[in-house]
């Protein structure tokens, strides 16, 4: 069971890659596929430094299949911190 804080890091790293992600012009609406390990296999599409810069972020990116009603330009992201 996760705690609040828990809650609370994972939110805001959520936000923290999907503004990268659209600060890079990859995706107009990114959505967050963290529950999707598969998606982490082969080389990353990104990476780029914590805002502390104590860790790095690696980010995989795959396009959602069209489905009606869905805008264009979505993404699903999933990311990992390593070390440096």
């Amino acid at each position: 069971m996760k705690t609040f804080k828990e809650y609370k890091l994972d939110d805001k790293l959520d936000k923290l890659v999907s503004d990268e992600i659209k600060k890079r012009k990859l995706a107009k609406h990114p959505v967050n596929a963290t529950d999707d390990i598969k998606m982490r296999r082969g080389k990353p599409t990104f990476k780029f430094p914590s805002p502390n810069s104590d860790m790095v972020i690696y980010v995989w990116l795959r396009k959602m299949t069209p489905s009606k009603g869905q805008p264009k330009g979505m993404m699903a992201f999933n990311y990992q911190l390593e070390d440096k």
